[in-house]
C-alpha cells in the first residue's frame, strides 16, 4: 500500500469514527462487540471497498425515535443519477419525500456532529437524507432495498455511468421547463448546470433570477447575493425585466394602488438603487410593471430626454392603458406634449418566402432579419447568432402569436434535418409562452411533439414541456385523423416514461384527454388505458392524491380498473381526510384545471376551504385571498408576474408551493403536500 492509499484509508476511518460517534447510536463508536453491529457492517464494508456505487450509512438519533439513511453520491455530477437509483430501488414505498420537488440532496446542518462529518468529508449537495416513516418494518425494508442497490451497482461491469447533457440542451431544458410550469424540473436543470461547469457564475445567477421572477418571488430577487454586481455587468433583457418587476412588486404596487405618488417615489428611491443601471436603450419589449418602474425612476432623475424616449415607446406599442394612470399622468406633466416618433420597420416576410430563400442564404451567407416567428425558427435552425440573441432578449414578445402562421411553421419544423431540428428545440419554451392559453397553434405544437419523440426527450423537464405542447395541440380542436395521429404518437413511447414515480405526469395527460374535445372515443380510450395501466399495476406505490385522481379519471373515461381506496399510508392521521380546517388558495390561468382540483381537494379533505384565482394582475379580491390563505399553490405555466408576485407579496403564510406542471394532477399533488405541511406546523 503506497502513502496515498494509506492516507486515504486513514481519512476514511477517521470519518467513520466521527459519523458513528456523538449523535449516532446505530453502532456506537464502531464497537465490534456491539450486538447489532451486523446490521450496519455491510454498509461500512461497501464504503471501505470503494465500490462504484453510492455510499449508504444509517443513523439513529439518541434523543428521539428517528431513523434515517444517508445516501451519498460520489460527486455532485452523480447526484441526479443517485436520485434515480434511490427511486428505482426504494421508491415512494419505503421513503418519505416531497413528490412535488422530487428527491434532491438535503441541506446538512453544520452544527450537527454527524452531518458536519459528512460535510467535511464529502462536501455539500451530494447527500440524500432518507426518512423511512413510522414503522420498524419500513426501516428493515429500506435497509434491504439500499443494500440491493449497492450490490447491483457494484456488480456491474466497470463503465462510465455518468452521462452529462450538453450545456446547450440543459439551457433549453431550463427555459422550456419554466415556460411549461415545471418548478422542480427547472431547478434540476439549474443544479446540473452548476455541477457540470462550463457556465460562468454570472450567467448562472442570471438563470436563478429568471426562475425567481417566474415564481413571483420578488423579495428573493432583490435579496439575491451580489445583485449590484450582476446589474453592472449588463445582464440580458429578461434578467433586467425580472429585477424591475421585483422592484415594482416590493416598492410600487401598494402605494400606486392607494394612489399615493409621493409614497411611490419615496419607496422607489429606497428600494430601487439598482434601477439606474437597468435603464435600457430599447424598452419596447418590456412589460407594464417594468416600464412603470422605468418611467417613474427616469422622471425622478429629471432625465427628460430618456423619459421622452420611453414614453414614445409606450405610445408606439399601444400599451398606455397598461401603465397606472397615476404614473402616466405624471409623465405627461413632465412632458406636456408626448409625441410618438415615426416608427418604421422592415416588411415582415411571409413564411413561404423565408422557406424559399433558405437555400440562397446558405450559399451567400446572408439571412433575413429576425422579425417574426418564421425568421426566428429559420435563423435558429441555421445556427445564426441573431436567432439565439432574439431568444435571449425575448424580442418575440412584441410579435404576432405563432398561431397566425401555424400551418407554415409546422411545415417548416417537419422539413428540418436532424441537426437543424435539434437546434430549433431551444425555441420551444418561447413558443409555449407566446401561445399562452389564448390562441393555440396546434399544428406547430404537434410538430414540436414529433421533435421531442424523435430525439427521446423524456427527462422531467421534457415531460412537462410535452404535456404543455399536448394541451396546446388538443385545445386547437384537431380533426379526427390528426387527433388519432397525435394520441398514437404519444402512446407509442409510453413505456419510456410512464411509471409510479411519474404518476402526476401521466395523470396530467389523461386529464387533458378528458377536458379536450374528442373526435375519436376509441383513440382517447386507447391512450388513456395505456397511460393508466402501469399506474394501476403499481397502485400500492402511488400516494393518496395520485391514487384518488387516477380512480376519478378511470370512472370519467369508462376504463374498468379496480383501484384501492385512496386512504393515507399508515394510520388514519396520515389521510388527507384528517387535515384540519384550513384555507387553501389555488392559482392557475387554466380555469378548468382549477375547478377539477378544487373538487378533488374538497372530496379528499372535507374540512379544507378552497379558494381559486386566475387573475392576470393584482386585484383587491386576490389580495384578500392571499392574506387569508393558510396554504397557497401556484401553477406558473403562462402565469403573469403581476399576479404571482402580487400573491407572494401579500401572502401571510410561509406554505407556498408550486405545481410541477400545468395539469390537474400536478396541482392536486402540490396542494395536498402544502396542506399537510401547513397542518403539521399549526
Amino acid at each position: 500500500m503506497n502513502q496515498s492509499q494509506q492516507r486515504t484509508r486513514e481519512q476514511t476511518e477517521e470519518f467513520l469514527q466521527r459519523f458513528f460517534g456523538t449523535g449516532n447510536r446505530v453502532w456506537p463508536n464502531l464497537d465490534p462487540a456491539y450486538q447489532h453491529a451486523g446490521r450496519t457492517l455491510p454498509f461500512v464494508e461497501a464504503f471501505r471497498r470503494g465500490d462504484d456505487a453510492p455510499i449508504v450509512l444509517p443513523r439513529t438519533y439518541p434523543d428521539r425515535d428517528w431513523f434515517v439513511m444517508y445516501v451519498i453520491a460520489r460527486d455532485t455530477a452523480d447526484a441526479a443519477k443517485t436520485a434515480d437509483l434511490i427511486r428505482s430501488f426504494a421508491g415512494p414505498t419505503y421513503i418519505a419525500y416531497d413528490p412535488l420537488r422530487g428527491l434532491r440532496p438535503a441541506p446538512l446542518a453544520p452544527d450537527d456532529p454527524v452531518e458536519k462529518a459528512i460535510l467535511d468529508f464529502f462536501g455539500p449537495r451530494v447527500t440524500f437524507r432518507l426518512d423511512t416513516g413510522k414503522t420498524r418494518q419500513h426501516r428493515t425494508n429500506l435497509a434491504e432495498a439500499l443494500q440491493l442497490m449497492q450490490r447491483t451497482v457494484a456488480s456491474r461491469p466497470p463503465r462510465l455511468w455518468r452521462l452529462a447533457k450538453p450545456m446547450g440542451r440543459l439551457l433549453a431544458e431550463f427555459d422550456a421547463s419554466l415556460s411549461a410550469g415545471g418548478d422542480s424540473a427547472s431547478l434540476d436543470a439549474l443544479e446540473q448546470l452548476a455541477a457540470g461547469g462550463g457556465i460562468t457564475a454570472t450567467n448562472l445567477a442570471n438563470l436563478h433570477i429568471k426562475r425567481l421572477d417566474r415564481l413571483g418571488r420578488s423579495a428573493d430577487v432583490l435579496a439575491f447575493p451580489g445583485l449590484l454586481d450582476i446589474v453592472r455587468q449588463n445582464p440580458p433583457a429578461p434578467v433586467r425585466e425580472a429585477i424591475l418587476n421585483a422592484v415594482y412588486s416590493v416598492a410600487l404596487e401598494e402605494p400606486l394602488t392607494e394612489n399615493d405618488l409621493t409614497a411611490a417615489k419615496s419607496k422607489l428611491v429606497e428600494s430601487g438603487r439598482v434601477v439606474p443601471d437597468l435603464i435600457p436603450s430599447d424598452a419596447s419589449g418590456y412589460g407594464p410593471q417594468a416600464m412603470t418602474v422605468l418611467l417613474l425612476a427616469v422622471g425622478i432623475r429629471q432625465d427628460l430626454t430618456t423619459l421622452q424616449r420611453l414614453a414614445t415607446s409606450v405610445e408606439a406599442s399601444g400599451r398606455v392603458d397598461k401603465i397606472p394612470s397615476l404614473v402616466w399622468d405624471h409623465v405627461t406633466e413632465l412632458l406636456p406634449t408626448v409625441q410618438p416618433t415615426e416608427v418604421t420597420t422592415a416588411p415582415v416576410p411571409e413564411p413561404q418566402e423565408i422557406l424559399a430563400e433558405r437555400t440562397a442564404e446558405a450559399s451567400t451567407g446572408r439571412h433575413e432579419p429576425v422579425v417574426s416567428w418564421s425568421s426566428l425558427l429559420s435563423s435558429i435552425a441555421a445556427g445564426h447568432a441573431d436567432g439565439k440573441a432574439a431568444l435571449e432578449d425575448r424580442t418575440w414578445m412584441v410579435w404576432q402569436s405563432p398561431a397566425t402562421d401555424d400551418a407554415a411553421l409546422a411545415e417548416f419544423l417537419d422539413g428540418l434535418q436532424d441537426h437543424e431540428a435539434d437546434r430549433v428545440w431551444s425555441a420551444v419554451g418561447a413558443f409555449i409562452d407566446a401561445v399562452g392559453y389564448d390562441a393555440p397553434a396546434g399544428q406547430t405544437a404537434h410538430a414540436f411533439i414529433r421533435n421531442a419523440l424523435t430525439f427521446d426527450r423524456f427527462g422531467p423537464g421534457d415531460l412537462a414541456v410535452l404535456q404543455a405542447l399536448t394541451e396546446i395541440a388538443l385545445r386547437a380542436a384537431p380533426a379526427e385523423a390528426e387527433y388519432r395521429e397525435l394520441l398514437e404518437e404519444i402512446g407509442s413511447e409510453r413505456s419510456r416514461w410512464v411509471a409510479a414515480e411519474r404518476a402526476a405526469v401521466a395523470l396530467d395527460f389523461v386529464d387533458r384527454l378528458f377536458l379536450a374535445a374528442c373526435p375519436s372515443n376509441e383513440a382517447r380510450s386507447n391512450l388513456a388505458y395505456a397511460l393508466l395501466e402501469p399506474l394501476w399495476l403499481h397502485q400500492q406505490r402511488l400516494n393518496e392524491a395520485d391514487l384518488a385522481f387516477a380512480q376519478r379519471l378511470s370512472q370519467e373515461l369508462g376504463i374498468d380498473f379496480e383501484w384501492e381506496s385512496p386512504s393515507g399510508e399508515g394510520s388514519e392521521d396520515d389521510s388527507s381526510s384528517a387535515i384540519p380546517p384550513l384555507t387553501l388558495l389555488l392559482y392557475s390561468l387554466d380555469e378548468a384545471v382549477l375547478a377539477r382540483c378544487r373538487e378533488e381537494i374538497e372530496r379528499l379533505a372535507p374540512a379544507v376551504k378552497v379558494t381559486t384565482a386566475s387573475d392576470r394582475v393584482g386585484t383587491p379580491q386576490l389580495r384578500q385571498k392571499a392574506r387569508t390563505a393558510d396554504a397557497i399553490v401556484l401553477a406558473t405555466r403562462c402565469a403573469k408576474h403581476a399576479a404571482t408576485g402580487f400573491i407572494d407579496q401579500h401572502a401571510a403564510t410561509e406554505h407556498i408551493g408550486y405545481a410541477n406542471g400545468s395539469g390537474s394532477a400536478s396541482l392536486l399533488r402540490a396542494a395536498v403536500d402544502e396542506l399537510r405541511a401547513a397542518a403539521a406546523a399549526s
